[in-house]
């Protein structure tokens, strides 16, 4: 009996936790030594008496436990705030198991207790380090996402304004391979497989990506292999919008381009206007002598001239001056001038006159050079033949504008966008030079050419001009 004493003595002191025994009514009967450092209590101090381990606002939950037991039901792992000698608390891991007489009934209780505090600070701390990571993820300014075995766990605001989404709720679950299209999905596993082997973020690389509306968008993204959750881990990968940086880009481009012809225009039109003013000359003397064609011949030497002087705009401007000028004089005008052009396509331009309108100050030949474009422009774009009407709107806030709008074949929307383009052009023998040239002298002017158009329906080109001030 003695040996079983010390047998029992010697089980309850080698292990690390604490144990206590109790009657029903919870008289301690004995405790190791654990119990002693965990409790603060000596044995010679708890033995015969009912301790209070248990803090008042979890008595209720300890009362419930102990109906529990008292059926016989062992009760493991569970977590409780224990109470030591001196008011402090600690969090324990508890198993309490009922010990029972012969006849099975319930005489005590063992229980086992394990000091758990240094794991819940770690678990609250790294439950803050991850309330903290995920704010400073969601009020990123740049689009991040979070996913893992290539499923979406996390999209910041950024990510969702991006994407057209509301909440990263639309996004969490899905196949991050939903946002590429399905011929990059190849590339996409192969840039993962890199970033699960490296602790850096990668090297941006520009992909095409969708959003959830079906539209796609040029990005660049880059991702870095990072741990969160207890340890787990999780890819992160911020996404740059490049749609405004390529339109950037093909201003620059579209800049270098207009330089370039400005460069190649004075060049151009320097070489050609010599051996013009020479021909014009010999004509004249030809004229003199009553030569056959010589008509024909000044009238495309004046077209040659009319080219060189269109190139001398686009290098630089001409030397002009700006006055008040009626609008409606300058393209009543200017369609007296194109009416035989006109004719040959069976064309008629049609100008409302119902109403003045207020002066503009401009450079009268450079709107006159405009107008001719615009309207030569509308009748080629009628082999048929059709109408053109010229009106105008007087737009209180922005001026004059000077519509002209035809029945021709129209543009697509495609071609539309890129109207005004150096070197781009419907026309089969077109150059792309003249609408370009159009839009700088009228954004010269401080206005506005906007042109819409709409296949076989035909096409409408809105002036807008400031009044003279």
């Amino acid at each position: 009996m003695r040996l079983k004493e010390h047998l029992i003595d010697s089980l309850m002191n080698l292990t690390n936790d604490g144990i206590v025994v109790v009657d029903i009514n919870g008289t301690v009967l004995e405790v190791n030594k654990k119990f002693e450092e965990l409790h603060g209590w000596t044995r010679e101090e708890v033995i015969g008496k009912v301790l209070p381990m248990t803090p008042d606002n979890y008595k209720e939950d300890a009362l419930r436990l102990y109906q529990s037991l008292l059926n016989g039901e062992q009760i493991k792992d569970f977590e409780a705030i224990k109470l030591r000698k001196d008011g402090s608390t600690f969090y324990a891991n508890v198993t309490v198991s009922p010990v029972k007489n012969n006849e099975g009934f319930v005489i005590g209780f063992v229980g086992v207790e394990r000091d758990i505090s240094e794991k819940k600070r770690v678990e609250e701390e790294l439950l803050e380090r991850e309330k903290q990571f995920r704010k400073l993820i969601k009020l990123n300014p740049e689009p991040i996402v979070l996913h893992k075995d290539g499923f979406v766990q996390f999209a910041n605001d950024a990510c969702c304004k991006l994407f057209g989404g509301a909440s990263s709720d639309e996004f969490k679950g899905r196949s991050i391979y939903d946002f590429f299209s399905s011929s990059e999905k190849d590339k996409v596993v192969a840039r993962l497989q890199q970033v699960m082997q490296s602790d850096s973020y990668s090297e941006f690389i520009e992909r095409r990506m969708l959003k959830l509306d079906g539209t796609f968008f040029d990005a660049e993204i880059s991702s870095i292999h990072v741990y969160k959750n207890m340890g787990i881990p999780v890819v992160q990968t911020v996404i740059r919008d490049l749609t405004e940086r390529k339109k950037s880009e093909e201003a620059i481009i579209r800049s270098e381009k207009l330089s370039l012809i400005g460069q190649l225009a004075a060049g151009i039109a320097h070489d050609i206007r010599n051996p013009l003013t020479s021909l014009k000359g010999f004509v004249h003397l030809l004229k003199a002598k009553n030569a056959d064609y010589v008509d024909i011949m000044m009238e495309e030497l004046e077209h040659i001239n009319y080219v060189v002087n269109e190139f001398m705009t686009l290098a630089k401007p001409h030397l002009s001056y700006y006055m008040e000028s009626k609008t409606q004089e300058l393209v009543q005008s200017v369609i007296g001038f194109l009416k035989p052009h006109a004719h040959l396509y069976n064309v008629q331009i049609q100008m409302d006159m119902d109403q003045d309108f207020p002066a503009i100050y401009c450079i009268p030949d450079q709107i006159k050079q405009v107008l001719i474009n615009v309207l030569k422009n509308a009748i080629e774009s009628m082999p048929s033949g059709g109408l053109i009407q010229v009106s105008f709107k007087n737009r209180v806030t922005q001026g004059l504008v000077i519509c002209v709008e035809d029945q021709g074949i129209g543009i697509s929307e495609e071609r539309l966008s890129q109207l005004g383009e150096p070197f781009f052009t419907t026309k089969a023998n077109g150059t792309g030079l003249g609408l370009m040239v159009c839009k700088r002298i009228i954004e010269g002017h401080g206005g506005k050419l906007s042109i819409q158009s709409k296949i076989n329906h035909g096409t409408t080109v809105e002036i807008e001009l400031p009044f003279k001030k």
